[in-house]
């Protein structure tokens, strides 16, 4: 078992490349661009930093962000099962017990409910199976990253104020979306702008949230005042490595801005709780919030950098299984569900609950899954599918259902669903929501975002009813209830925790 290095995770990584890898004790710190604070004060120095971002969140050999991190999303969110305990992922997905369609309760094999079962694990003596340190790790030294940057950025020689601009740019960018990664998960944080220093002022997910808000609220200023777009968007769209997919110039930044203040205040807020100038400010934001996916941050599988070790190379491996519920919620006669799946059975797989097992397996190569390098693209931040479905819910809860259904239609039609327009059938506003509801589950799968979507609704820590369940026979129940009871937020890791303690949140 590879253990873990003993080191508060925000101190991990002074420079991005020079961050120690967590999880091999033998391996020393590694500059992969071979840059040194010196080098930062130099143009080329600085655009190799700069590109060094995607590094904590696509080498494999330090963070798991596509793969299990994702993953755990994914499951938490049963788009996805996940039976084997590497990472911890079986009990990020352990339910607290599940009633047949004959009334008969059927509690996990091993273990218990998914609370307990995530806090025995998060120990710095459980090494890799503690699940909760991989996204604050990765998040915290991107963070981290953006810090140096802006640090030395003042400093660097021959570059315009505009090119700085540039820079400043790509690390608030990365900052603010690191801060809604780590505010919409964990129940604590802390906020930093000093690179390699901690501090103990930890503050809780709201906060985290906020924090996000003011650095978007920075980087419109900044964007704002920029003099030359020519000489910001050569800057900003070059710290995009090649294998990115696309570039995001100053104008894509700016829809991609607004669809996270969308997404922070929708995914941050249980639906009960958002009010109608909510969701009105949910269609202003989205109104110019990514609108085709080229416009979107992205990554692609590349052997020489995540090698598919990512949810569409692997999931076709056996890793992760589609949720049965996942299927039942995707419409008769909708093409995606050939075009993704084929049928396969395997119930409880190894005994280890039926709350693991599927009816469908992925179909390799699709649309979503595939072994090949460059085939599939995954995305940092909103998409166009997203972004339409947060106006169609939005406007659907505002009672403008005919136009949420025409965002609704438009994301099937992309997607070749073959299936007719919901607009204009009279569909009430339950029904309207109930189909974004649906369509957020395939549309946007592998995106990491169904957990937001069962927190919000309250399923997570509570119940589903009249779910599809195989049970250990391979018998599909249709009317069965799944308690999942799952942590709503995760605590701070102990990798952290045991060298910085939370004290009294601020």
């Amino acid at each position: 078992m590879k253990k873990f290095k003993i080191l508060s995770i925000f101190v991990l990584g002074l420079l991005v490349s020079c961050q120690d890898n967590l999880i091999d004790t033998d391996i020393e710190p590694v500059n992969q661009n071979e840059i040194t604070l010196g080098g930062l004060l130099t143009p080329t120095g600085m655009q190799g930093f700069a590109k060094g971002m995607y590094v904590h969140t696509t080498d494999p050999a330090r963070s798991v962000n596509f793969w299990f991190v994702s993953g755990y999303h994914e499951t938490m969110g049963d788009n996805l099962t996940m039976p084997w305990g590497n990472f911890g992922g079986r009990w990020v997905n352990q339910t607290s017990s599940i009633i047949m369609d004959d009334g008969s309760t059927v509690t996990p094999p091993a273990g218990g409910p998914q609370p307990g079962e995530i806090a025995v694990r998060n120990t710095r003596a459980a090494g890799s199976d503690n699940p909760t340190q991989y996204e604050w790790a990765e998040y915290y030294a991107v963070n981290n990253h953006a810090n140096v940057i802006l640090a030395n950025i003042d400093n660097t020689a021959d570059l315009s104020e505009s090119q700085k601009d540039g820079y400043r740019a790509w690390a608030l960018w990365w900052k603010a979306y690191a801060y809604s990664r780590l505010g919409l998960m964990y129940e604590q944080g802390i906020i930093n702008d000093i690179p390699g220093t901690t501090n103990d002022a930890f503050v809780n997910s709201a906060a985290l949230l906020a924090e996000s808000e003011r650095v978007l609220d920075v980087l419109t200023t900044l964007i704002n005042g920029v003099a030359d777009a020519t000489a910001f968007n050569t800057i900003f769209t070059d710290a995009q490595v090649a294998i990115a997919g696309n570039k995001v110039d100053m104008a894509g930044l700016v829809k991609n801005i607004n669809s996270l203040r969308a997404r922070n205040l929708v995914y941050g807020t249980k639906v009960a709780d958002m009010t109608t100038a909510d969701w009105n400010n949910v269609i202003t934001w989205c109104n110019n919030g990514v609108s085709v996916n080229t416009e979107a941050f992205s990554f692609t599988s590349e052997a020489t950098v995540l090698d598919n070790s990512w949810l569409p190379g692997v999931v076709s491996g056996f890793w992760y299984f589609p949720s049965p519920r996942l299927i039942q919620d995707i419409n008769a006669g909708d093409n995606r569900l050939d075009a993704y799946f084929d049928p396969f059975v395997f119930p409880n797989p190894r005994g280890r609950g039926i709350q693991y097992g599927c009816n469908y397996f992925w179909k390799d190569p699709s649309p979503i899954v595939s072994g090949t390098a460059g085939a599939i693209k995954l995305y940092y931040g909103a998409t166009h599918e997203e972004n339409e479905l947060l106006l169609a819910e939005a406007k659907i809860r505002t009672s403008d259902i005919e136009g949420g259904l025409g965002h609704l239609d438009a994301v099937r039609t992309l997607q070749n669903s073959g299936l007719a327009a919901t607009v204009g059938t009279g569909l009430s506003q339950a029904d309207a929501w109930e189909e974004v509801r649906k369509e957020r589950r395939l549309a946007l799968i592998f995106r990491g975002l169904s957990f937001y979507d069962a927190r919000r609704y309250g399923v997570a820590s509570g119940s589903r009813t009249g779910a599809h369940v195989l049970d250990a026979g391979g018998v599909l129940n249709t009317n069965a209830t799944i308690n999942y009871g799952y942590l709503e937020y995760w605590p701070v890791p102990a990798f952290e925790s045991d060298f910085n303690s939370p004290g009294a949140q601020n």
